[in-house]
């Protein structure tokens, strides 16, 4: 039947070839209980009588997760790619699905010949590829990265095949982001297919308005399971299975033209029995015209016959038949955090790192190559690699032999930071010397901005001196106007003047994507940094804290006149460690919560604060103490001029117990408060953006009641009287209590750490013994997340800082200059990029505050023509530029991708 040089399938050929249908009176009559006789009967009589019940047939395997990924390539290849490709060609009435672009590059560099074939079957519609390069966690990576999905998989396929892909797998994670829909159909994709969701066919929408047509089998491998039983019992169940369809979604349409999905979708190297069993179930369906049951009663029936077809054939078809379908909108908040957040710290620090490292690398290339005026040097190459590795990494962490593909994902995304930061580095360093900066004002820093508003924040970098040249610094502006400065990690010679130090000062009102130019002089007087004793309490013009064992007892906003914090049950800044037990990749039905089993927090513990550092520009305190399994040290600063709190926390000596969790608490002073947090290209409150209701199949938890919870950058809390905005380096946080008798109060908790198993059974372990690092920032805002999202964002995407020692002789620069910048606030800037095919440049924009807005672009080169493009760079329609400016009406939440010249 399928595989002709497999001698297993040339067997079961002559066994097919051979087959008899049991339990039948004659080749078109079916006895059958009474049961399945009227299930039989009344689909002959709906709409889906005479129709089509259409098969596309794939397999579902990760990466990694049966074996290693070396392993699991070869398998793909031999045990799938191969024998389908073999079958296509023996077999005129097979068609087959591949779930996404990554595994036909992999094939193809195993066998490059290949490719003709590929081309051939698409051309003839008898193979669908999805549009993606991966099948990630939706809401783990940026947006950005989610964009370049599409670029990896639905643009390439059109590169190398001309192939256009109208639909996106992701059948395995159970859970959708709140803009992917956008985000797939600005790619020109049409259509999702997913699982682990109730069963059905419905649009999935997006707060702006766009729509994909999502189907779910239930669980991907319901057919599997059917197709997996004797005929008799698949029967039965696919008669079942008709119902269900038809009475919900073929109501409107003309009987004999209805159609109904069977994704016939499977781990291919567990059983090979779907496979087998398909064609003989699907001709004994297909020839049965009567039916007889055990009363003896006799009926003619005209069934929907079984068909080999592809997703994209399917979705086409039910546009003939099904115009009108259900509308399904919002976060589907994902139960498997624990797998990609807590359960694997430092990989998922690398990925967020390099969420962000590759776009400011990508802006700041692509600006330096606008002031050199040719787009010779881009690294356009070394950024592709970048995005390849960062987005590589999958849902499927673990599984068997998981050391081996955790230990790939993590050097994927380490990969991918480090390339993104060598080629900033060298932007920058090349932008810097190209300023016609001012000697005689002392050593020029440039400080860089890659977001796309004017920004006041920290900055420190690393300065070296001479022998005696210095024991203090002076910064200024290009005005002359002396900032305060402070000095900390010095080294000195043995005159006691400075070898090097860490500077730091506050760098008022650096333009969007752009750079303002400072200079450094030396002193011999000492720049005020000093090293104090243990402090019981601080106050700033912004804040009036008390410390006590565990962390802050109370933080009092002046400005707002509130206190922030309760805390009844924790300090503000307060590590503690739960038992965490879980499964691996999923809690499967919910996210399961830690129990109070070797509870302990740092507030259990008498608490030594020391003063550490305090100057001109800020004060920080420190601590370190022991609890259950580790050391937790953690460094709390305040700034001087600027509303901001920064925590950075370290676990160390972190024993690798099994099944152990450490979580930061930040337990806010307000009940019933509106909690939000980023998301990719958006912004999730919950209670107002879940999808309704549970998500069915096995999860019947409403979504609204899910946490904890993935999140971007930020997690922020407000009621009528003030908001609370905290910045993360992790990737999983909560809002709620975990402990027995918990308080109602919001509890913002940055999920640290997780020592949990792989679900696979011969899965390892995720212990993460050894030493791990975080950092948060907050700052308290009037009410509303919107008030606090930019902190949010900058304290993790910090301003860049170059010490110019060399200036080149054409140096023409002004020493403050904004390369891009839009006219509007809530608009973010998420990508400034050479375009994939020209020397155009791409500006991709996101609407964030929930309004329509008409937005101007501008650059420091006149820009002369724009149009908007779809999200992989497709032209769509010219954009009007009035006196160098690009004027576009940006719907609300929109995602919007121009191409300028």
């Amino acid at each position: 039947m399928i595989y002709l040089k497999n001698t297993k399938y040339l067997a079961f050929l002559l066994l097919l070839l051979l087959y008899r249908i049991p339990c039948t009176d004659a080749q078109d009559t079916l006895t059958c209980d009474n049961e399945t006789y009227s299930l039989l009967k009344a689909l002959s009589n709906s709409q889906l009588g005479d129709g089509e019940i259409l098969v596309f047939t794939t397999t579902h395997q990760d990466i990694a997760w049966l074996d290693e990924p070396e392993i699991c390539i070869i398998n793909r290849d031999k045990q799938w790619l191969t024998p389908f490709l073999e079958r296509l060609k023996s077999d005129p009435d097979f068609k087959m699905d591949i779930e996404q672009s990554s595994i036909v590059m992999e094939y193809l560099q195993r066998h490059p010949e290949k490719k003709k074939v590929f081309e051939k079957n698409i051309k003839e519609g008898r193979i669908c590829i999805g549009g993606t390069f991966m099948q990630p966690y939706e809401e783990l990576y940026s947006g950005e990265s989610l964009a370049r999905q599409f670029y990896l998989g639905r643009k390439w396929l059109k590169d190398t095949f001309g192939y256009v892909a109208d639909s996106y797998f992701n059948v395995d994670v159970p859970g959708r982001t709140l803009q992917m829909p956008q985000i797939a159909a600005k790619a020109g994709i049409k259509n999702i297919v997913i699982s682990r969701h109730e069963r059905g066919l419905f649009n999935w929408e997006s707060p702006d308005g766009s729509k994909v047509r999502s189907y779910t089998p239930g669980h991907y491998i319901f057919f599997y399971n059917v197709l997996g039983k004797n005929d008799d019992q698949a029967i039965k169940a696919m008669a079942k299975e008709a119902k269900i369809w038809y009475e919900k979604f073929n109501k409107n349409a003309e009987k004999g033209r209805a159609v109904m999905p069977a994704m016939l979708n499977y781990e291919f190297i567990w059983d090979q029995k779907p496979v087998e069993n398909c064609v003989p179930f699907m001709t004994k369906w297909n020839n049965i015209k009567v039916l007889k049951n055990e009363k003896g009663e006799v009926t003619d029936v005209s069934l929907p016959r079984f068909r080999f077809a592809i997703a994209d054939e399917f979705f086409t078809r039910i546009d003939e038949t099904t115009p009108e379908l259900p509308e399904i909108k919002g976060e589907r908040p994902n139960p498997w955090v624990y797998i990609h957040g807590p359960s694997h710290q430092k990989a998922i620090k690398a990925s967020r790192e390099g969420d962000i490292l590759i776009t400011q690398a990508e802006k700041f290339a692509t600006a330096n190559a606008l002031v050199e005026g040719t787009f010779k040097n881009y690294p356009q190459k070394e950024l592709t690699r970048a995005w390849e590795a960062k987005i590589y990494p999958d849902h499927g962490w673990g599984g068997k032999g998981g050391q081996v593909t955790d230990a790939l994902f993590l050097r994927k995304f380490i990969f991918a930071r480090d390339g993104a930061e060598a080629i900033l580095e060298r932007s920058l360093f090349d932008i810097a010397a190209k300023i016609k900066t001012k000697l005689e004002k002392g050593v020029p820093v440039v400080i860089f901005n890659s977001l796309n508003w004017e920004r006041t924040d920290p900055v420190n970098f690393t300065i070296s001196f001479d022998t005696g040249e210095a024991r203090g610094i002076i910064v200024a502006d290009s005005e002359g106007k002396t900032l305060p400065a402070q000095l900390t990690d010095r080294q000195f010679y043995a005159d006691s003047s400075l070898k090097s130090a860490s500077a730091h000062f506050i760098a008022p009102n650096v333009p969007s994507i752009g750079y303002k130019t400072f200079y450094i002089k030396t002193t011999q007087d000492k720049t005020i940094s000093i090293n104090a004793n243990r402090e019981k309490a601080f106050e700033n013009q912004f804040f009036k804290v008390t410390f006590a064992n565990g962390g802050l007892n109370s933080i009092f906003d002046k400005e707002l006149n509130k206190e922030l914090i309760d805390t009844s049950k924790f300090k503000a800044g307060e590590v503690f460690t739960m038992h965490s037990e879980g499964n691996g990749a999923g809690e499967f039905s919910q996210v399961q919560q830690p129990d109070m089993e070797g509870f302990d927090k740092t507030g259990n513990h008498e608490t030594n604060w020391k003063l550490g550092e305090t100057g001109s520009v800020f004060t920080s305190f420190i601590m370190r103490q022991s609890i259950n399994h580790a050391v937790i040290e953690q460094e709390i600063t305040f700034y001087n001029d600027i509303k901001k709190v920064d925590f950075l926390v370290g676990v160390l000596n972190w024993e690798g117990i099994l099944y152990r969790e450490f979580r930061m608490a930040l337990p806010l002073n307000m009940n019933e408060g509106e909690v939000s947090y980023e998301v990719p290209f958006g912004t999730v409150t919950v209670g107002k953006d879940e999808m309704e209701g549970a998500a069915g199949e096995r999860y019947d938890t409403p979504c609204v009641e899910i946490h904890p919870r993935g999140i971007e950058n930020w997690i922020s809390a407000s009621n009528s009287d003030f908001g609370v905005t905290m910045s993360s380096s992790v990737a999983v946080a909560d809002w709620i209590d975990p402990t027995d008798n918990p308080v109602s109060n919001q509890v913002l908790q940055p999920l640290l750490l997780a020592s949990r198993k792989s679900c696979h059974y011969e899965g390892n372990e995720y212990l993460q013994t050894g030493d791990h690092h975080f950092e948060f920032s907050i700052t308290s805002h009037k009410p509303g997340w919107e008030n606090g999202a930019k902190h949010g964002r900058q304290a993790n995407e910090v301003l860049k800082a170059v010490v110019v020692n060399n200036r080149f002789e054409t140096a023409s620069l002004p020493e403050s200059l904004s390369f891009f910048k839009s006219d509007q606030e809530d608009i973010l800037l998420t990508t400034v990029k050479k375009a994939e095919e020209s020397n155009e440049i791409v500006i991709r924009l996101v609407e964030l505050g929930g309004e329509e807005k008409v937005v101007h672009i501008e650059s420091f080169k006149n820009i002369t023509q724009a149009n908007l493009t779809n999200l992989i760079e497709e032209e769509v329609k010219p954009l009007p530029v009035t006196k160098g400016k690009v004027q576009l009406k940006l719907g609300h939440h929109c995602i919007e991708t121009l191409k300028i010249q």
